[in-house]
């Protein structure tokens, strides 16, 4: 497989502005991610000393999957004290869209740079955010049926979802299946089609969670990088982060405070606001099976969707005998992270990487170290027929990515129209437009006739665009191949207005390119880049 990468032209400017250590976002950022002395520093830190407690939590998490002598290695070295690349991701139907991956792959490169870089052992670690319970947006995913040149929706439906934590639920497994077969239905055959099928069915067969067949597909992906997998949810994590829960609760107005204060500073420089939530703790309940949101009012602490109330003594007595009960919001999850492993560099997509900014100072007040935040690698995958198709078109690969194919489209319609029609057409529209105003001059004190005479000057001419529309659409028609292979392109480069790793599912390109496609001896080296990358058999 080959790998290059591109300069796409993008409209925000955040990620360059990271690339060239923007000084506003030195501001809120508390390390640069372009100055090699800060990675220094991190390797440097005095480790928490969690760090066995930790691996051996990670262990047992894994526990129902046959490790890899390197996820055995990086075991050991994270118990030894090795620092971490860390990332996540909530839990998507059957790996969900491709970033995923792309941010497992951007942990990885990292960590194999700076453990070669710097001569140590620097550990990668995905974090499944397995204590989400907005359920609408992990439970589907779409696939490209290339012979019908269309995206279809694969949704995993059921009639009770869930109300607590993703990683508590456990799915119905024959609409698992049903909605898997769906999948592969729009899919085209080949050599890698039926192994992965029956891969993908095996997982949901011997695993009974959401997260747990997620935690699965991972695994089987990545495992020969050393990558270890931990469940944000998990029971047993839960016990090891009881003193920041601790302290989370009797700090919440600080913390709180911290975090509009920052997030007011970050507006009036210009950044977008990013995280919005009305609740002054930022901590979730579980409560009657249900994840409920924490809010203090009048001294006590209520949750959303009961009218149950603690005091403070209660919520932290409670943290002591049952810390499963308790989960992070988008304020305080990224500080419970960094607070457990000694990281180096947090990757995140690019909202992750700007609302990272609005917590600056809410780090600081629950005295946690804010590691190097980096944006994860965004990737493309272009196969021979995409190729083939853009050297016939004579069409520009980036400007499709970055924008989409209509303007490509429009143009070849009219290339095949005759240009005297059109301009004829557009003849008439001014001759009309002059004979319009003309008329006009002879109307200026009878009311009635001025609003009779415009609506017949706008209905002759709606009449001479839809005349265009209709004569371009019969073009379009009569060049149905040509615009099947426009939205291949479309679908392909641009699905959905957007790039393609964000609607497109992993096992898409597993199927396309080989079930192997992502293991290291196929996938192409990469390098860590701000940079898009393209990736070509």
């Amino acid at each position: 497989m080959d790998c290059m990468t591109t300069k796409l032209n993008e409209k925000d400017q955040f990620i360059s502005n990271v690339k060239n250590s923007d000084s506003t976002l030195a501001k809120y950022y508390h390390l640069d991610a372009m100055n090699e002395h800060d990675y220094k520093k991190r390797l440097l830190i005095e480790n928490n000393g969690r760090e066995a407690s930790l691996a051996k939590i990670i262990e047992a998490y894994m526990g129902d999957l046959t490790l890899d002598h390197q996820q055995n290695d990086n075991l050991k070295a994270l118990s030894n004290g090795a620092k971490v690349v860390i990332g996540g991701q909530q839990a998507g139907l059957f790996g969900g869209p491709l970033y995923t991956f792309h941010k497992i792959f951007s942990i990885i490169t990292l960590s194999e740079k700076l453990s070669k870089d710097y001569d140590t052992h620097v550990v990668p670690v995905f974090w499944i955010a397995g204590e989400d319970h907005d359920f609408d947006e992990v439970n589907h995913t779409y696939v490209f049926n290339e012979h019908k040149a269309t995206l279809q929706k694969i949704r995993y439906s059921t009639m009770t979802p869930p109300e607590s934590s993703v990683s508590k639920y456990l799915p119905d497994k024959e609409a698992l299946h049903k909605a898997l077969n769906q999948f592969f239905k729009e899919l085209k055959e080949t050599e890698a089609s039926s192994k992965l099928l029956n891969m993908c069915r095996n997982i949901i067969d011997h695993y009974d969670g959401w997260t747990d067949m997620f935690k699965a597909l991972l695994h089987e992906v990545f495992k020969h990088y050393g990558l270890l997998l931990i469940d944000a949810n998990d029971k047993a994590l839960r016990q090891l982060e009881k003193p920041m829960f601790r302290n989370m609760i009797e700090k919440h107005h600080s913390v709180d405070d911290a975090f509009r204060q920052t997030q007011a500073q970050t507006m009036a420089d210009g950044l977008d606001q990013m995280i919005q939530t009305e609740t002054n703790v930022h901590l979730f309940m579980h409560d009657e099976g249900v994840r409920q949101l924490l809010t203090f009012e009048n001294g006590r602490f209520y949750l959303n969707k009961s009218e149950k109330s603690f005091s403070e003594q209660e919520l932290l007595n409670i943290v002591e005998t049952e810390p499963e009960r308790f989960s992070n919001n988008v304020v305080t999850r990224p500080v419970m992270e960094e607070w457990l492993f000694n990281t180096v560099a947090f990757i995140g997509g690019p909202s992750e990487i700007k609302y990272w900014t609005e917590l600056s100072d809410v780090f600081r007040t629950l005295e946690v170290n804010m590691p190097i935040v980096l944006p994860r690698l965004r990737i493309t995958y272009i196969n021979a027929r995409i190729e083939k198709l853009l050297t016939h078109y004579q069409l520009n690969r980036n400007d499709i990515i970055e924008k989409g194919i209509e303007a490509d489209k429009a143009q070849f319609i009219r290339s095949k129209a005759s240009q005297t029609f059109i301009e004829q057409i557009e003849t008439l529209k001014e001759q009309q437009k002059d004979l319009f105003q003309s008329l006009q001059a002879e109307v200026t004190d009878n009311h009635d006739n001025k609003v009779l005479l415009n609506k017949n000057n706008e209905i002759h001419q709606k009449q001479f665009d839809y005349l265009l529309k209709r004569y371009l659409l019969n073009i379009e028609r009569e060049n149905d191949i040509s615009m099947k292979h426009f939205e291949i392109l479309s679908k392909t480069l641009h699905p959905m207005g957007g790039l393609q790793e964000r609607i497109w599912n992993p096992l898409q390109i597993m199927n396309d390119f080989g079930i192997d496609v992502f293991s290291p001896s196929t996938y192409p080296p990469l390098s860590y880049t701000f940079d898009h990358i393209l990736i070509k058999p």
